[in-house]
């Protein structure tokens, strides 16, 4: 999932459209810049309308398609930027 947007509010939150596969919370995940790679967890997951951006629904699992908002456990804006990618840590 390509990183679309990135803010804080009780915790690191990043959205974006998931491009392959599917998220569940508490996967391990990567968060894969230019010259950098950060271990992470999904601990919340959100599931966007897809033509209205601004309702959203708490799920626990989210597939290829969806556009979500997932709720990092580590990081900071500093971080963790939009462009950057999150995958499934392996």
């Amino acid at each position: 999932m390509r990183i679309d947007d990135v803010f804080y509010r009780y915790g690191i939150f990043v959205t974006g459209k998931i491009q392959s596969g599917c998220i569940k919370i508490f996967d391990k995940l990567m968060v894969i810049g230019e010259n950098e790679e950060m271990e992470n967890l999904c601990i919340s997951l959100s599931k966007h309308h897809p033509y209205d951006k601004t309702q959203k629904t708490s799920v626990k699992e989210a597939v290829a398609g969806d556009y979500v908002s997932i709720c990092l456990l580590q990081g900071s804006k500093l971080q963790i930027r939009k462009g950057m990618m999150l995958t499934a840590r392996e």
